[in-house]
């Protein structure tokens, strides 16, 4: 397909799914598409542009998140505009994440567009179970080749559609936890006295959630337990008040895991730095990447 120009669409909360955007601008513009991104935080833009639709999001509560559906309903109707679905997460294409797509997809078929390609991308976990050092290495550098795969195979005309479990597509109509629970958590948030009440966190707050009044930090009702506020405060002074088992107890750093991954000169093989049961769908998202031994 002859693409000029593509629109990049995207919510990230940590930083993963930016970083999946990163490597689809780059892979677009050694081709010479023009690329446009459109971050969506606070209230977003809904205005698409260009000859393509990329439209990103972490996978969360088996879905994507609610600014992704919000976003969605204010698009305009479109006829036949192609467009592509890619969904991030820690786990790759396992149950029960295969459905995570098929509302979004929903959502773009009903507004006319022409849904090509839809793919999980995998980047460093930061939710309950996180990656060893050599792990994030392996995944940092096998999503690029991946993404410059599925545009090369998009630029060439292939169609990608996948058929999700079964039992998926009723986890995936569990979004309504991500509304009702991300509501429960960020209410319990809480603020210890590392703070220093520098504005971090209501200057980053993807959903504007945050408010500082007073020396007082409100939490508002737009949590979508993103993780960006108590994985970035640079005082690590936000801590959750409930759902601790969801966050990591090192903390998540993608730059600094970005880092540390440049010294990395060797790697294991992909049998021994999956070895776990939880970890199949990232075992053959390397394999598929053909980056490692396995």
């Amino acid at each position: 397909m002859d693409f000029k120009s593509a629109n990049l669409v995207y919510f990230t909360g940590t930083g993963g799914t930016a970083r999946v955007a990163d490597a689809f601008e780059r892979s677009f513009m050694k081709r010479s598409v023009s690329v446009l991104r459109t971050e969506i935080k606070g209230v977003a833009d809904s205005m698409v542009f260009g000859d393509l639709l990329v439209l990103l999001f972490p996978v969360y509560a088996f879905n994507a998140p609610k600014p992704i559906e919000e976003w969605l309903k204010k698009i305009q109707p479109v006829n036949g505009r192609p467009a592509v679905v890619v969904s991030v997460s820690g786990g790759g294409e396992i149950s029960p994440n295969t459905a995570c797509r098929s509302a979004t997809i929903r959502h773009l078929e009903k507004k006319g567009y022409d849904v090509i390609y839809e793919k999980m991308v995998v980047m460093p976990s930061n939710f309950m179970i996180g990656f060893d050092e050599s792990l994030c290495a392996m995944v940092l550098h096998a999503t690029p080749v991946i993404v410059e795969k599925v545009v090369v195979e998009m630029m060439e005309g292939e169609r990608h559609r996948t058929e999700p479990y079964g039992i998926d597509r009723i986890a995936s109509k569990l979004a309504y936890f991500e509304v009702f629970g991300g509501r429960f958590f960020g209410r319990h948030l809480k603020v210890n006295d590392k703070c220093v009440n520098c504005g971090w966190c209501e200057k980053l707050c993807p959903r504007d959630n945050i408010r500082i009044i007073d020396g007082k930090h409100i939490f508002g009702n737009d949590c979508v337990i993103c993780l960006r506020c108590i994985y970035g405060c640079p005082q690590k002074a936000i801590e959750p008040g409930v759902g601790k088992f969801m966050v990591l107890p090192e903390g998540y750093n993608l730059s600094k895991v970005e880092n540390r991954m440049d010294h990395l000169t060797v790697y294991p093989r992909i049998s021994q730095a999956t070895g776990h049961a939880s970890l199949r769908g990232v075992r053959a998202y390397l394999i598929e990447s053909n980056c490692f031994e396995v």
